[in-house]
């Protein structure tokens, strides 16, 4: 709700999450930090790779892309975050 009500650019949002998601992949796939995007948070996408699967990974991949289709076409906004919430924390740990 706070993300519909200071009006964030969602697109850029959306980008931000599938970005760190494809970090947390690479580190969990390679075991290195050297192409990540997000080096200054190693420690967190490496706990984060710890504790998730790849299916699981993929997953929240999938939900961000079909988050952002759902917002492109005016899905409701609300339910559209919530679901990818819950995608999220079912994916993680």
């Amino acid at each position: 709700k706070k993300i519909n009500e200071e009006k964030y650019d969602m697109n850029d949002y959306l980008d931000l999450c599938f970005i760190w998601y494809r970090d947390v992949l690479l580190y969990k796939a390679a075991g290195s930090e050297e192409q990540l995007i997000f080096r200054e948070q190693a420690l967190e996408i490496r706990r984060q790779a710890e504790k998730s699967t790849y299916h699981g990974l993929q997953q929240i991949l999938e939900a961000i892309e079909t988050a952002d289709r759902r917002i492109r076409a005016n899905v409701n906004f609300d339910l559209t975050m919530e679901m990818l919430a819950m995608t999220i924390k079912e994916n993680i740990g």
